[in-house]
């Protein structure tokens, strides 16, 4: 028996645009460009229903309609002891893709899109490698976004699937994830949303500022900023990320409900089970309590939701200039003149 032949696939891809990534649905639109090559023994044209094709299916994709425009060249390889070529692909996709987006850090979270890449051929018959040093974001993709900021280096995921069913075990065919770096734009919900709110917050701090035997005015004061605090909470929940989880932006808007319910709670047990002069002894104590657990939680909050985010999305934002050899003589070029579906047109246009 003849044993089988395990072809190598050297895909590399470049996202030509992202759009409209939607984190509540966890969806986005994009369009990019794939670009597999592998060595093969054929002579004159080639033609994918007679030769050996990697048939390559993206996983993720979403529309029935996607559109997938295929363009193949056949180019001499440098080592011709065995004769062989290399085949190059060159796939440009458009369309919807899928992603699982994680936003518990949201408004200051991090997210990977990408496409998702599996073949019809089981991994006896074919290995992927992702050429991660020619993957990169083109610059108009940047450009046209105003959520989102990103990061032009390109992570790469390997895993394998197998299909089960009660009644038969399928092989193992291999996976390939493409992944866009980008991390949210927080400004506006920092300005719309977080501010206001700590705003709203603050003024509980006035229920304290009458006086002592005025009861029905701190609670009075207390129910207003309550409420306040409650419809704002409604009024926001459409900019919120509709998940079974909290965000850091949910669970800094519930603290802010509980703070204002426990100064309220504090003035309303005080009135039967304290006497006035108690009350108005343990005022002052009870003031700088609650400013106190006010500023160590907005410390805290500010510290951990905020700072450590903000530096970890510059960190990851930092940009690095990157170059690839792809000539004998080692000469670098820059990522953006690496060929994608058009500058494999424009190439064969020039020559």
């Amino acid at each position: 028996m003849s044993s089988v032949i395990q072809k190598e696939v050297e895909i590399y891809v470049i996202f030509c645009k992202l759009n409209s990534v939607n984190t509540l649905q966890g969806k986005f639109e994009g369009e990019i460009d794939v670009v597999s090559s592998w060595l093969d023994t054929i002579h004159g044209n080639y033609d994918s229903e007679r030769h050996w094709n990697p048939e390559l299916i993206y996983e993720n994709s979403m529309d029935k309609d996607i559109k997938i425009r295929t363009r193949v060249e056949v180019k001499p390889n440098n080592d011709n002891e065995h004769q062989f070529v290399r085949i190059v692909q060159y796939q440009k996709i458009i369309g919807t893709f899928s992603g699982w987006l994680d936003v518990r850090k949201f408004p200051f979270d991090i997210q990977k899109i990408g496409v998702l890449i599996t073949s019809l051929h089981p991994i006896s018959r074919i290995k992927f490698i992702g050429k991660q040093e020619y993957c990169y974001l083109a610059q108009k993709a940047i450009r046209e976004n105003d959520s989102w900021d990103f990061n032009q280096t390109v992570s790469i995921d390997y895993n394998t699937y197998q299909e089960h069913t009660p009644y038969l075990r399928s092989q193992q065919y291999p996976l390939i994830k493409f992944n866009a770096l980008i991390a949210r734009k927080s400004q506006f919900y920092i300005t719309n949303l977080i501010l206001p709110l700590f705003f709203v917050t603050s003024t509980i701090f006035v229920s304290f500022t009458h006086d002592v035997e005025s009861i029905g005015a701190r609670l009075s004061a207390c129910a207003t900023t309550l409420l306040t605090s409650i419809n704002f909470r409604f009024v926001i929940h459409n900019y919120l990320p509709n998940v079974p989880y909290s965000t850091y932006l949910d669970v800094y808007s519930m603290c802010s409900i509980v703070f204002i319910t426990s100064v309220f709670c504090w003035h309303a047990y005080s009135i039967k089970q304290l006497e006035k002069i108690t009350y108005a002894q343990l005022d002052t104590y009870i003031l700088c309590l609650f400013g106190s657990i006010y500023l160590i939680g907005h410390t805290l909050f500010i510290a951990y939701a905020w700072i450590i985010p903000k530096r970890r999305q510059k960190r990851f934002l930092k940009k690095v200039s990157r170059t690839v050899d792809l000539s004998d003589e080692k000469q670098p070029i820059e990522l953006e003149n690496l060929l994608g579906y058009e500058r494999s047109f424009d190439k064969i246009t020039d020559g």
